[in-house]
């Protein structure tokens, strides 16, 4: 399988962006401008300067459609700007029909880190289960044993980092991509384009 000079170019700039935005979640849970705008502006820039204005278009269509797509996924609620915004720089790089795929792909992986977030110890799913399983680990302690209590005000101990659920779902989507050689492979999986 060969991959053009384009296809090179936004698989490294994808990786770039991605993890850079996972780290600086994962840290702060922010995913700031200086991030994304810059990264916005490079992917539009680089999609020109391989595929003119067709690459203009598509980056463009990509770059709405994404953070769309994310935000209806999660009716308007729990999402970040931050998140918003590297989905749409993720959907510029990649254009509308791999976007698609990446937002599948993250909600698949966004399903994955609630449910290691609530089995955490205190979350909703280890307080369910240690009901059932008493004496594993993610169970809260009684109150006898109980340490006192601490209020962490910071962001980070009241919110899922959802950059890393798009990052994960970037990621899948180049290698699915890289392993087929086909952008559309998608596409061609669902029967909505003729088979090659």
């Amino acid at each position: 399988m060969s991959h053009t000079p384009y296809s090179l170019w936004y698989i490294v700039l994808t990786i770039v962006v991605v993890v850079l935005a996972v780290i600086m979640d994962l840290l702060w849970r922010r995913i700031p401008n200086l991030l994304t705008f810059p990264a916005f502006f490079v992917a539009i820039v680089v999609r020109i300067f391989f595929q003119g204005w067709v690459g203009l278009a598509l980056g463009l269509a990509g770059a709405l459609l994404a953070p769309t797509l994310l935000f209806l996924m999660h009716g308007g609620k729990g999402i970040g700007m931050g998140d918003l915004k590297l989905a749409a720089v993720i959907g510029a790089i990649l254009g509308p029909v791999m976007a698609v795929v990446t937002i599948l792909f993250t909600a698949v992986a966004g399903g994955l880190l609630a449910i290691v977030m609530m089995l955490r110890p205190g979350g909703m799913l280890a307080q369910l289960l240690s009901t059932f399983l008493i004496g594993l680990p993610f169970r809260k302690k009684n109150k006898k044993e109980a340490d006192p209590p601490v209020e962490d005000k910071s962001p980070a101990c009241a919110t899922m980092p959802y950059g890393v659920a798009i990052g994960v779902g970037s990621l899948m989507t180049l290698a699915v991509y890289w392993w087929t050689g086909n952008e559309n492979w998608f596409l061609t999986f669902a029967g909505i384009a003729a088979s090659q």
